[in-house]
């Protein structure tokens, strides 16, 4: 490297085009009378801590340099998030800026920043509307703003809509995801989740009428538990309710007239208006019962 000993020269540029790689692009050097080091695709050849022996590589010839990294060395991933030392691996291909060390008769550069174009996974958090569901290989397509439709694979992420956690089975397009970090792939364009959180609209906890068919009830007095078939609402038809009724509730007929729990008999008619618990949308606390066929 006496060339760059020289003086009156104004810059290097070491750009050799030699016989392409087939696995990577050719290697391109910049050198400037100062001593400021420039590099695209460059080799990692060897790790030495945080020290790496790299290669410029033109297909099968190539120029050996040691890169030194310090606490000022900024490390970042393809896309700019940070990264360190400890990431970048053997055989990764890297950018680098620096300068050139001074003395000795190999070539060592005192690296400023490195770009590490093998690290393509970043944390990123997502939120947005899901577009679709695919319960079986658990994942769903959810439209976040700024990266537009992402995949989000969710088989080992915690999902919670309010105060319950629920399956993937109950996720449905329209859905709002509020918070999904995970870490996520630019080239498979896929957030594997760690956990994510689902909207739930409080109006499904407002007092109402549900109606349905008795399926069981645990006793002739209050307090009682009921077991309703729900048929009256189409988004829960067939759906077993748990209803809980406590003591100084409401009994009462057809005929809207208190009524004795003895009177109710598996399969009639029933309607119940209460609230449903946040925990389980199926328990519904119960203010007024009554059966319709008496």
């Amino acid at each position: 490297m006496s060339i760059l000993r020289r003086s009156g020269v104004a810059a290097l540029s070491l750009v050799l085009l030699l016989p392409m790689s087939t696995s990577a692009a050719n290697s391109e050097l910049h050198f400037t009378p100062d001593g400021t080091f420039t590099a695209k695709n460059v080799l990692i050849y060897q790790k030495a801590g945080t020290n790496f022996f790299s290669r410029a590589v033109w297909g099968t010839t190539f120029l050996r340099f040691v890169i030194v990294t310090s606490t000022s060395t900024v490390i970042t991933k393809k896309y700019g998030e940070s990264a360190t030392a400890a990431d970048i691996k053997e055989q990764d291909i890297i950018e680098v800026t620096g300068t050139l060390a001074q003395g000795g008769d190999s070539m060592v550069i005192n690296a400023k920043t490195i770009r590490d174009t093998n690290l393509q996974s970043a944390g990123k958090t997502f939120t947005g509307t899901v577009i679709s569901v695919n319960a079986d290989s658990q994942t769903f397509v959810l439209n976040d703003k700024t990266f537009g439709k992402v995949t989000v694979a969710a088989g080992s992420a915690t999902i919670t809509k309010g105060a319950r956690t629920i399956s993937l089975y109950e996720m449905k397009a329209g859905d709002k995801v509020l918070n999904a970090p995970g870490t996520y792939s630019y080239p498979h364009n896929t957030l594997t989740a760690s956990s994510v959180i689902v909207y739930q609209d409080d109006k499904v906890f407002l007092p109402r009428n549900f109606q349905g068919t008795l399926k069981s009830i645990s006793g002739s007095s209050l307090p009682v538990t009921l077991v309703v078939t729900v048929s009256g609402l189409p988004a829960q038809a067939g759906t077993d309710y748990t209803v809980y009724v406590p003591t100084g509730s409401s009994v009462l007929n057809s005929g809207r007239r208190s009524a004795s729990l003895s009177r109710f008999v598996v399969g009639d008619a029933v309607r119940f208006y209460g609230v449903t618990r946040p925990t389980n949308l199926t328990e519904v606390d119960a203010q007024v019962l009554r059966d319709l066929n008496f």
